[in-house]
């Protein structure tokens, strides 16, 4: 038996599928959001099993790995186990501008992840 390759999130993402869901639930009610969030996690789970899958995006602040999932991106980084998501964006926004903006934090949440500790 083969183990499913793990989804981790950093907190900033946790966050981020939150906010999506409230804001679905408010704006479409409760089968459109739980439809939504359930396609985030299948694109997730997807990034998980083939993270080669996502594109590459060499960027100045930091190299990370996106697959689109709906009307949003999965911003993640490959580890042995699976993958870190970093944050989940909605495709309208400047996403290496709020990598840049969260580096400190997240880089250091990413280090611990991939380090075991």
């Amino acid at each position: 038996m083969t183990s499913r390759p793990a989804v981790h999130l950093t907190r900033r993402a946790a966050l981020d599928l939150q906010k999506i869901y409230r804001r679905s639930l408010a704006e479409w009610g409760q089968d459109v959001a739980k439809r939504y969030m359930h396609d985030l996690y299948l694109a997730m789970n997807r990034a998980a099993i083939e993270p080669e899958s996502g594109r590459l995006r060499h960027i100045r602040s930091a190299p990370f790995m996106m697959v689109a999932a709906r009307r949003h991106f999965i911003v993640y980084d490959p580890l042995n186990d699976g993958i870190v998501v970093l944050t989940v964006l909605h495709q309208v926004r400047d996403i290496e501008t709020l990598i840049l903006e969260m580096s400190p934090s997240l880089f250091l949440e990413i280090s611990r992840l991939k380090s075991g500790s």
